[in-house]
């Protein structure tokens, strides 16, 4: 991969740029921007622990019932229902007293197949999968 230098005359100032490429996950841009991810300091459970893989979970599930109410068609109805389903099997799963990487895994990555190219859920599965990311590795 070759690097691309922005275009002649271009400034940056500080921030993000990107230039001939994709960006997948958190960003931050502009003067003093920071990007957390995982649990605060604050959190006795550690960033990545099982609690933030279903909080993770129950907000992207919420998200996408709130957006099946208020614009139906949004969400292909076989998306909706299978990123639905694996939800609930990612909150089942990540109760347990040790939640298992393999159904785990292709429940996220059903989750991200279906929801990925949903503008306003992106944000939500990019929580889903550093979540689980943080637990387990890369998906």
């Amino acid at each position: 991969m070759t690097e691309q230098q922005p275009p002649a005359g271009h400034r940056n100032d500080g921030g993000v740029q990107v230039v001939g490429s994709t960006v997948h996950g958190h960003v931050a841009g502009g003067r003093g921007a920071t990007v957390s991810i995982g649990a605060g300091a604050g959190d006795p459970q550690g960033p990545g622990g099982p609690e933030q893989l279903r909080s993770e979970a129950r907000a992207l599930r919420a998200a996408l019932a709130r957006l099946r109410a208020e614009q139906p068609g949004a969400v292909p109805e076989e998306d909706a229902e299978d990123a639905d389903a694996a939800l609930a099997g990612i909150l089942d799963e990540a109760a347990l007293d040790e939640p298992r990487e393999g159904p785990l895994r292709r429940r996220v990555r059903t989750v991200s197949d279906a929801l990925r190219t949903v503008a306003v859920l992106a944000a939500a599965v990019s929580g889903l999968e550093a979540a689980f990311a943080a637990l387990f590795g890369q998906i």
